[in-house]
């Protein structure tokens, strides 16, 4: 039941993602408020009725690592001072509203992507099933579902281009057999269950668009035994880079940049050293800009994980990149192959394919590390594991 000091998100909120993979939300013209790479993770904690309280404390779930939350906060109370986030009643709503045509434009117009996946429902959906796709956006995966001989394509959509995913379908005379569902898919009941499910919800960073949280949940409530997954597997790789040093430098903090600042300005900036993150810090970076960063090592499967029968949303993996040759490294690339259908795969490399819609995380160190001829960089990385923070570290090792 909604009560009357509940808050939703006021209507026609837009959000574009920026070169970083930032999300950025217009809360009125020309202003926009940025909630960073976990941007949707925060918004989806407002996309129902929640009072102030309750919204507060969805967030500290939501990033119960900490490392996180103090932003999500700063983006909340952005939200509440600019009267994007209204009482229930006070105006209408049309979903949680932070869609962007132009946003799934830039996802259209990467046609290796596109084509990829079309390829996979072309052969993986057969006449009669049932489809689910989870984050339909455009729509376009789910009109490749209908065309493939699906019976009944169930598209659920959270983001007010549900709206504009409609009439695609209706254009394309598939709308008698692809049904909209609006909301998150944690949140949905079908009426039937699936022997298909679609999805391309992986982010830059591959896990940040919760794929494996949606999945499972659609496993347990959405399929039937033996259901087939489009993708299937995804695994993440990782790869030894070293940043020409002006990009290094913008993207990290240690003791080298304090020496370097006090020699400019004559002032020590040790505390805001105290203050910075220790580990790496995960930065998207446009492919096309990543493709000019020479790797120092070949990449290396960091985890692979068998989307049919992973049992808990976390991760928590390591491998040992080798350099090559023996030198310096400041950073490591984490990128992702996904196992689509068959032999059909799409793999995000952007020294392969410097052009995609997907950024490169980049995990930049904030010192630059000599990996010696009988060493290796040892690194580890944590998914939504317990009592953990997110992200990678590292450490040079001699070889065994």
């Amino acid at each position: 039941m909604q009560g009357p000091d509940q808050l939703i998100l006021s209507a026609g909120l837009r959000t574009r993602t920026d070169a970083a993979g930032h999300v950025l939300i217009e809360v009125d013209l020309g202003r926009e408020i940025d909630a960073g790479p976990h941007g949707y993770r925060i918004l989806g904690v407002l996309s129902t009725p929640r009072t102030l309280g309750e919204i507060v404390a969805g967030l500290r779930t939501e990033f119960a690592d900490g490392t996180n939350l103090m932003p999500a906060m700063a983006v909340l109370n952005g939200l509440v001072d600019s009267d994007a986030l209204v009482p229930v009643g006070s105006e209408p709503t049309s979903g949680t509203g932070w869609s962007d045509p132009a946003e799934q434009g830039r996802m259209l117009h990467d046609d290796r992507r596109t084509s990829d996946f079309l390829a996979a429902i072309a052969e993986g959906v057969g006449p009669g099933d049932v489809v689910v796709d989870l984050g339909t956006g455009s729509g376009v995966l789910a009109v490749a579902a209908a065309r493939a001989g699906a019976r009944h394509v169930y598209a659920i959509e959270a983001t007010d281009i549900a709206d504009v995913a409609e009439r695609v379908f209706e254009v394309n005379g598939v709308g008698d057999r692809v049904t909209l569902v609006r909301g998150w898919s944690h949140d949905v009941e079908l009426p039937e269950r699936a022997d298909v499910l679609v999805t391309e919800t992986i982010g830059s960073e591959p896990l940040e668009e919760d794929i494996l949280g949606a999945v499972l949940d659609a496993r347990k409530r959405m399929l039937r035994p033996g259901a087939t997954l489009i993708p299937n597997r995804l695994s993440l790789l990782a790869r030894p880079l070293l940043l020409p040093d002006p990009a290094a430098r913008q993207r990290s903090i240690g003791p080298s940049a304090v020496a370097r600042w006090r020699r400019l300005y004559g002032i020590d900036f040790q505390p805001l050293l105290d203050a910075a993150f220790p580990e790496p810090l995960q930065d998207p970076v446009e492919a096309e800009t990543a493709a000019l960063w020479p790797p120092v090592g070949s990449a290396v499967v960091l985890a692979s994980i068998d989307l049919a029968t992973f049992e808990a949303p976390q991760v928590e993996a390591s491998a040992a990149l080798r350099v090559d040759p023996p030198g310096t490294v400041n950073a490591v690339a984490v990128t992702f192959r996904a196992d689509l259908f068959g032999e059909i795969e799409h793999t995000l490399d952007p020294w392969r394919w410097p052009q995609s819609s997907w950024a490169t995380s980049v995990w930049v160190f904030p010192e630059p590390v000599m990996v010696g001829d009988d060493e290796e960089l040892a690194i580890s990385y944590r998914h939504h594991v317990s009592r953990s923070t997110d992200g990678l570290t590292c450490e040079v090792r001699r070889r065994a």
